[in-house]
């Protein structure tokens, strides 16, 4: 009976440390490119996973040696052949902090104050380097109101040669060629003609810096929270958006499966018309 017993405690011991060791396997760091080498970073592009044995991982997109999208968060295995990754950041909703005064002027004043937490670094951007439009009711105010744009809205031919670079044509007419969307930047006030109930930004990032192969990074768009605010005439609505640069590069998993294919892993990017990257551990 105790030889039995001790028969079973060791099935029972095996069986749980196999399972563990399988669960354990797929920790390591991974790293697809396009020019299939995993061991050397300074590629053109390349899919980097990090993947922790205590169920956290860490993500990087690299260009040309430059980290330009990151994530962190959690992992777990569902089954042999999958694992699927949950991000700890879950949306790109900015929330925003809004202030109603009443005054005695009978127009509506909207005053957005724009703060960026950035780090130090040779690529810092200041708060004019960030696009900001405002939804008035679900509207987009600059559309309706073009001439507010800090930029043209119209380009010519010729601009538009001296924005890649090429001299003017001086052998034609210069017509209108580009008709551009209205855009501000940073902190600004808008004055609304009627009122309103409901209030939300737009952000976009500008591409400054350039990767070692000349090429500019692209950037997630975000969004504050929509606000319920019954607006009227005399009514100054001051309001505070306060958000931390890298949020412009966190890219967001949500329930996203990994294929484990022996030490590979298999990662169709949906951001990149679902091509499939394999990626080899190191």
């Amino acid at each position: 009976m105790k030889s039995i017993k001790f028969l079973l405690f060791c099935w029972l011991f095996i069986g749980l440390s196999s399972c563990k060791t399988t669960i354990n396997n797929v920790a390591g760091t991974y790293i697809s490119s396009v020019r299939n080498n995993p061991h050397k970073l300074n590629i053109d592009t390349a899919h980097k996973f990090v993947i922790n044995a205590d169920s956290t991982f860490n993500y990087y997109y690299i260009v040309a040696g430059d980290t330009v999208k990151y994530c962190d968060g959690r992992w777990s295995r569902v089954d042999k052949n999958t694992i699927v990754l949950n991000s700890k950041i879950t949306n790109n909703i900015i929330p925003i902090h809004i202030e109603k005064i009443d005054t005695e002027d009978p127009q509506i004043q909207i005053c957005e104050d724009l703060n960026i937490i950035q780090k130090k670094s040779c690529y810092e951007y200041k708060s004019e380097d960030f696009l900001v439009t405002p939804y008035v009711d679900g509207n987009n105010y600059l559309d309706l109101h073009p001439e507010l744009s800090d930029d043209s809205v119209r380009l010519t031919k010729n601009d538009y040669r001296r924005l890649i670079g090429l001299k003017p044509d001086t052998t034609s007419s210069s017509d209108i060629v580009i008709v551009c969307p209205p855009e501000k930047r940073g902190s600004y006030c808008i004055y609304p003609e009627k009122p309103f109930s409901n209030l939300y930004f737009k952000i976009k990032k500008q591409p400054k810096m350039i990767t070692n192969m000349g090429i500019q990074p692209s950037y997630y768009n975000l969004q504050t929270e929509k606000i319920n605010v019954q607006v009227q005439p005399g009514d100054l609505i001051k309001v505070t958006i306060c958000l931390n640069d890298s949020l412009f590069s966190y890219r967001i998993f949500n329930s996203e499966k990994i294929k484990v294919d022996g030490k590979n892993l298999i990662f169709i990017d949906k951001e990149d018309n679902s091509i499939t990257n394999k990626l080899l551990i190191k």
